[in-house]
């Protein structure tokens, strides 16, 4: 059967059914029967088949573009089908059936106007789990996956094999949705265009930006399952979701409201924040062991495996940060320090290459003194600045006697890190931690908490630490902001404005966007050269990319009560509404 010959027996189909609709208003009325059903699913998977071939051949990339977003709609669409498929398996008490009905169904001459045989004694197959890894030439694991799947998001057995609600109500409808419009529906959404032009027809692309991505929601409901007790309802105890989180509202509940969230960036980094706060609450993960341990070498690479607390984490974050980022002094010199020791080889041939003389670990020979919590009770403070070669050997330092091997390693490497001598000339990495804290937090400084700049939660004990450091930058903010100016003395945003700025949102404006705080732009919301001012609530954080694509046209940055928003494009956001960038939101 042919391309065209597909095509009209499934436009006859569908107009069979849009008859019927008109004939008789009930829903029922417009339903095929199974026979119906199968016929058009083959049908449309023969179609599928041949445009897929025929799309290999696509020259035109806005045909490419619109290709791809009907595969992505495909698959979307397979996954809840297999989900539901699985469901009606188990529901129908599929692997029940005679060892007849089986074979004819395999040979295509079953007969679906007769009710089907069921095994008079015991079953081909165990469970529905096991006739569909069967049938299905697939792993049994995956299909027991599958009608475990849809106990959680479509439907679950009672006790009387009758289907019944799944345990997650809420994601239930997040997996549901996703029905495309129908064909009366997409008739209807161009009637400005030519109909005798087939080159410009009237197409409906799928909108995925308002489609879920249904393995999402299998994901979020296979993580909240594991932190319930087991599914009694086949033994006729009905179970309901009962996880909940610190404000009391069931997790179901936090998970249904992320996944409203139009960023899937901004979805997976809240949906996987909610998981890890409650094992971390309820003490699902065991802690591991702090400090600095050896690791495996692999052809002469060294791996090293760190672990810190949140206290530290922030001190290596913006290490990192400022060592990733070329247009500062400090990442500058980083790189010019690499450049010198090995020209022509990549970031991991330099790292391999670092060890010139296995004997001696740079690392820990250094020419700075020792840090006072590292000395012994015998050792004079003046050692440290002193030439080796001068001195007799030193004592060994001594550490409290709690403090394990891995743990005073890491001591001393955060002492490094920490041990900038101003003399050098060198540019030098200083790490700098950002703090956020709320006005409201500030009436009760016993139980303030705070996230930094990076996204590392802070405890109250480790807030109140951090903030008796000298390096440490806190700005704090009530509800309606405090406006900075510093007019049109300046085109550049000085430092402090871009911390407060980042402070006040997060990151890159535009939503989904990940790029690291530390390697953003800070562009004018009205440009400096047309009368702009360089005030705070005229800073708008982009990361490169984007602000190359503000001023190219492609964003509209917009003010809603005094904060700056982004207007995507209306192919991204057909409803141009201003949109934040809520990836970095610290209630995530």
């Amino acid at each position: 059967m042919d391309l065209l010959q597909l095509s009209h027996r499934l436009t006859v189909l569908a107009t069979d059914v849009a008859q019927r609709a008109g004939q008789r208003p009930d829903l029922s009325a417009s339903e095929l029967n199974a026979p119906e059903l199968l016929h058009a699913q083959s049908l449309c998977l023969q179609l599928l088949n041949q445009l897929s071939a025929q799309a290999e051949h696509l020259s035109d990339p806005r045909a490419a573009l619109a290709y791809a977003h009907f595969a992505q709609a495909f698959s979307y669409q397979a996954t809840r089908s297999n989900i539901i498929a699985a469901s009606l398996v188990e529901t129908t008490a599929a692997h029940g059936l005679d060892l007849d009905e089986f074979d004819e169904l395999h040979a295509g001459r079953t007969d679906f106007s007769a009710e089907p045989r069921f095994a008079a004694g015991r079953t081909v197959y165990q469970d529905a789990a096991s006739v569909l890894s069967n049938l299905l030439d697939m792993n049994y694991f995956e299909a027991a996956r599958r009608v475990k799947d849809a106990h959680l998001i479509h439907a679950r057995r009672d006790q009387n094999s009758v289907p019944c609600a799944p345990r997650f109500r809420l994601l239930a409808e997040h997996f549901a949705t996703g029905v495309l419009p129908s064909p009366e529906d997409a008739a209807t959404t161009d009637d400005s265009a030519s109909s005798s032009d087939s080159a410009s027809a009237p197409w409906n692309p799928p909108d995925l930006h308002y489609l879920r991505d249904p393995r999402e929601v299998l994901k979020a409901a296979r993580a909240l399952d594991s932190f319930e007790p087991e599914d009694t309802t086949f033994d006729g105890l009905p179970t309901t979701a009962t996880a909940t989180g610190p404000d009391g509202m069931l997790l179901e509940e936090h998970a249904s409201e992320m996944l409203h969230e139009p960023s899937v960036r901004s979805r997976q980094k809240h949906l996987n924040t909610l998981i890890k706060d409650y094992k971390d609450l309820h003490q699902e993960a065991q802690t591991p062991a702090l400090g600095l341990f050896r690791g495996k070498v692999i052809n002469g690479v060294h791996e090293f495996i760190v672990r810190v607390t949140s206290l530290d984490a922030e001190l290596w974050n913006s290490l990192i940060a400022q060592a990733d980022n070329k247009r500062t002094q400090a990442g500058a010199a980083a790189r010019q320090t690499e450049q010198n020791t090995q020209p022509e080889a990549s970031d991991q041939a330099e790292q391999s290459s670092a060890e010139a003389d296995p004997q001696v670990d740079e690392l820990w020979q250094s020419d700075q003194p020792i840090p006072e919590w590292a000395r012994g009770a015998q050792t004079p403070p003046d050692l440290g600045t002193a030439s080796d070669a001068a001195l007799p050997a030193r004592p060994t330092p001594t550490m409290p006697s709690t403090c394990t091997v891995a743990q005073r390693r890491m001591n001393a490497l955060n002492a490094v890190l920490r041990n900038i001598d101003p003399e050098n000339s060198t540019k030098r990495i200083t790490p700098e931690i950002v703090v956020h804290a709320s006005y409201q937090d500030l009436a009760d400084l016993g139980s303030l908490s705070g996230v930094t700049a990076h996204g590392v939660k802070l405890s109250a004990g480790e807030l109140r630490t951090m903030l008796c450091e000298a390096k440490v930058l806190s700005p704090i903010y009530n509800a309606d902001g405090v406006i900075m100016d510093i007019g049109r003395d300046a085109r550049l945003f000085p430092r402090w404005m871009k911390l407060a700025a980042r402070d006040r949102d997060g990151g890159c404006l535009v939503p989904g966007c990940t790029e690291e705080p530390a390697l953003l732009d800070y562009h004018h919301f009205k440009p400096w050269s047309k009368g702009g001012h360089t005030r705070l609530q005229d800073c708008c954080p982009l990361c490169r990319n984007h602000h190359v694509m503000v001023h190219n046209g492609y964003l509209r940055l917009v003010k809603v009560k005094g904060l700056p928003y982004v207007i995507l494009p209306k192919h991204l956001d057909p409803d141009q509404q201003p949109r934040r960038n809520t990836y970095f939101s610290r209630a995530g």
